[in-house]
């Protein structure tokens, strides 16, 4: 069977009902069958589908009036994990059934195992769960495993009498078979892709909720083909964790059932299965996956330590929207489905910012819309400086292939591309617009043009012609503003974090919305060519991108404009400010940032949470970079440069987060505060503030850690050069009872540690020896932690083949990990020995971010040979 380009399969029958049984269930292995109903495209005698790790055992195709068709022979490709079933005869419409045995997988991704504590009896337990996205159904049952290829599932699952299990839709009946197993049986599904398909087994609790609004289907005559029922009612809600543990997840559970009514409103069709599943699921790789209504969880993207109070503020944040992404996916993706795995930003892009609209509606006082530019565009931005990015609409060809852009890309530039969209052309049009390529595609497959087709018919504007080229070209330009004869001179090129483009990577134009602000008005121009001049008046506030919608960034070359800026810093709002910040550091040099800095600090207070933390990121990525090259002096001074611009707002932070003040949750402007006060002490006692160090200590050694506080006090404590290794052991001790961010807060301290003596204990702690899934946590420390990059970078390539042995076992983990350990390293000698090192290992399923990394440690090189003589002057005065 001849394969296309992408290597997908060249169907000559299509599936359209597949009806799986698994059996005989151990940690190790399970039966299997699977019955698929076929629809002939081209008659043939060979049936290709997707096998991985299955041993198939009995293959018939079953025919009009049940006789059967032998299989004449099989073969298997390896590399594209096709099954290659050849049948003595020309095969019509007809079943196929296969009998095989699968492997249990302890990867996180397939059909797998999770082993975790009893939190009653810690007694080790197992739960089984899938993760089939992108391409891991096939791992389960032989699939045609492609997202166009759509069918409708029954699934039965045989498990013993004190396990529960789950499955996308509710259950259809439970079956007593022989003495201690139940064969369980679901309802069928509507038409959905095999990654999307899903069961779990275990001992499970649950809490339940139930929609405010009462338009769902029912089981009532329930429509596989539209999601329709002859009666409606309200949607039940289920939350389901190991046992125990169910309690921690009434924050999660009462937004889903916010959020399900109001995407159910906004897209104008209601979720269309009878009920709603969330399950927390002990070990994953993944924050969650959207399975249709079995959705799974990571446990801290689902489970709050305690009933919720504001001393978890980045918890709540992250259960919020995460739980909100997953719901809009069951539209996004689900519902409407791309064609192939090269438009993967159909799903994720539009789940992500989607995800983010409804967090900005249930939780106003979280200022979303400035996390959103901190967090998530400003990310975006970063990574498609690199020439080593890709576009959005990103080539796939193969299966090892496709993890690979689950990234930054595909998730947070496809936010970015459509929150753009969303400002030029105002919320309700976009709006209106996906309303409509909802109601065009579901239960089917769509595309980048049938999206933008129907945005344009909604708003009648020529939407492709404007989008295309931020879909389909790598990178983003920088717009480039200069006054000369009493004219703005706007000029857009690519940017090149590394450098200028070169002119034939410079070619495309693109379309950009210059939201420009001039005194205190706005206008709505666009450019659409590489060069543009306009009559305004230098002496009052000129901005552009005002409010950073656009995905570009901006470098004011004259510097009256830019104290223009200056000196009206508080006519902008958050969103601009960051976006100043960033574009300086970005284009400019330090000396330009310093001069922003030292207008804008002054004025902040915890309402700008999200620019201090922009700030203060920055700074510690400036001194993260340039520590090794500098002298000592500049170094110190740069720290005490950062605990000046913070001096003043430490005091009212220890009186907050240590004293009796925000204790009162119902006051909204106390969630941001405290992560105000949360950012400013951790700054000062990672700089070694003695007033921040010293309360630390004694809370620390008092019992007196907090919810609050416990990110900070730990980061705090193991952060400076003296920490003992008493401390040291005291802290990991609490690992073994610590859960979610508690164990979070440990391993993100454990990665700020600067004593060499402790340091290759840490090391081992975080890379060899906590769950593979919580690595990131350390290794994100690691990286920004200047004083041991040459001792990290020895110990991870001393030690390479015992932590890929750990973290190749789903290569989304390596990557992560790498990334995340060397993003930061500077100098020609690292990228030699960086690059050497990974030329001779197989990078199958993290070559881009190995490529990636290289990248920015040229970039970061480039950064200090330019910066370090302002910087060495700025500070020697």
């Amino acid at each position: 069977m001849k394969q296309t380009e992408n290597q997908t399969l060249k169907v000559d029958y299509k599936p359209l009902h597949y009806s799986i049984e698994i059996s005989n269930l151990s940690l190790k292995s399970f039966r299997g069958s699977v019955d698929i109903s076929l629809k002939k495209v081209r008659e043939s005698n060979v049936v290709s589908l997707h096998s991985k790790d299955l041993t198939i055992s009995r293959v018939v195709a079953i025919v009009k009036g049940n006789s059967q068709v032998q299989l004449k022979g099989k073969s298997y490709d390896a590399v594209t994990e096709i099954l290659i079933l050849e049948f003595e005869s020309l095969l019509p419409d007809c079943t196929l059934h296969i009998e095989y045995e699968g492997l249990v997988q302890n990867n996180m991704s397939g059909f797998y195992y999770s082993s975790y504590k009893d939190p009653i009896t810690s007694e080790v337990k197992y739960m089984y769960s899938t993760q089939f996205e992108a391409t891991s159904a096939r791992w389960a049952f032989p699939c045609f495993d492609e997202p166009e290829l759509k069918a409708i599932f029954d699934v039965s699952v045989v498990a013993q009498q004190n396990l529960a299990v789950l499955s996308n839709m509710p259950e259809k009946s439970a079956e007593r078979i022989g003495d201690d197993e139940i064969v369980h049986r679901f309802h069928t599904t509507p038409r959905m892709s095999t990654y999307l398909v899903a069961w779990a087994v275990g001992e499970f609790d649950y809490i339940e909720s139930e929609s405010a609004k009462a338009f769902y289907p029912t089981l009532d005559n329930y429509s596989t083909v539209d999601g329709s029922s002859s009666t409606y009612g309200k949607l039940p809600i289920r939350l389901y964790t190991a046992k125990g543990k169910a309690h921690m997840g009434k924050f999660a559970i009462d937004v889903a059932a916010k959020v399900v009514d109001y995407f159910s409103e906004l897209f104008e069709i209601p979720y269309p299965l009878p009920k709603l599943d969330l399950l927390c699921v002990e070990q994953y790789s993944h924050n969650a996956m959207e399975n249709f209504s079995l959705i799974t969880f990571r446990p801290s993207a689902l489970l709050l330590d305690d009933k919720g109070s504001i001393g978890h503020c980045t918890a709540m944040q992250k259960i919020a929207y995460v739980v909100s992404h997953e719901i809009a996916h069951q539209w996004f993706g689900n519902l409407v489905t791309m064609k192939w795995w090269d438009e993967l930003w159909l799903n994720e892009g539009f789940a992500t910012w989607i995800g983010y609209h409804s967090v900005t509606k249930f939780f106003p006082e979280w200022d979303v819309p400035s996390m959103v530019m901190a967090d998530s565009h400003e990310v975006a931005l970063e990574l498609d400086s690199l020439k080593e990015s890709h576009p959005v609409k990103v080539s796939v060809r193969d299966a090892k292939d496709i993890d690979q852009v689950f990234d930054t890309i595909s998730y947070l530039k496809g936010c970015s591309v459509l929150e753009m969209l969303s400002g030029y052309l105002g919320q309700e049009q976009l709006l209106n617009g996906v309303a409509l390529y909802m109601k065009r595609n579901k239960f089917s497959n769509a595309s980048m043009e049938d999206l933008f087709s129907a945005i344009g018919e909604a708003s009648g504007k020529d939407i492709m012609n404007r989008m295309k080229n931020w879909i389909l070209e790598t990178g983003y330009p920088v717009l480039n503003i200069s006054f000369r004869n009493g004219k703005f001179v706007l000029r857009q090129e690519r940017y090149l974090s590394i450098g200028k483009a070169p002119s034939d990577e410079d070619a495309c134009t693109w379309w950009i919305p210059l939201a420009l602000t001039v005194g205190n008005k706005g206008s709505p121009l666009e450019l659409n060519s590489k060069d543009m001049e306009l009559e305004l008046n230098c002496d009052e506030l000129v901005f552009f991108n005002t409010n950073a919608y656009g995905f570009y960034r901006v470098n004011y070359q004259d510097e009256k404009v830019l104290q223009n800026i200056c000196e009206n810093l508080s006519a902008l709002s958050s969103r601009s400010k960051i976006a100043l910040v960033s574009d300086i550091n970005a284009t400019g040099s330090f000396d330009q940032l310093d001069k922003v800095l030292s207008h804008l600090i002054g004025n902040l207070d915890s309402s700008d949470y999200y620019v201090c933390k922009l700030v203060l990121s920055t700074l510690q990525n400036l001194r993260s970079l340039i520590y090794q090259e500098a002298t000592d002096d500049v170094n110190e001074r740069l720290t005490q440069y950062t605990l000046g611009l913070i001096e003043t707002h430490i005091k009212p932070a220890l009186e907050s987060l240590f004293g009796d003040q925000d204790k009162n949750d119902s006051d909204p402007k106390a969630f941001l505060r405290i992560q105000f006060y949360q950012l400013i002490l951790m700054t000062a006692g990672e700089l070694g503030h003695p007033t921040v160090v010293k309360i630390s200590t004694e809370h620390f050694n008092e019992g007196k850690v907090t919810p609050v506080t416990r990110s900070l006090i730990l980061g705090t404590i193991l952060s400076q050069p003296n920490t003992s290794v008493e401390l040291y052991q005291k802290i990991v001790q609490e690992l073994q009872t610590a859960t979610l961010s508690h164990k979070e807060a440990i391993l993100t301290a454990l990665g700020k540690i600067r004593n060499h003596d402790i340091l290759d204990q840490a090391l081992e702690l975080i890379y060899l020896t906590v769950d593979p899934m919580d690595v990131q946590y350390g290794t994100l420390s690691l990286g920004k932690n200047p004083y041991i990059h040459l001792k990290l970078w020895i110990y991870f390539s001393t030690n390479y083949d015992m932590i890929h042995e750990r973290l190749s076992m789903n290569t989304v983990l390596l990557d992560k990990n790498i990334r995340f350990s060397f993003t930061d390293l500077v100098g020609p000698e690292f990228a030699e020995s960086f690059s050497s090192f990974f030329k001779h290992k197989n990078q199958d399923g993290f070559d881009r971010g190995v490529r990636q990394t290289l990248e920015r440690i040229h970039r970061n090189t480039r950064f200090v040979e330019l910066n370090l003589p302002i910087i060495h002057k700025i500070f020697s005065l």
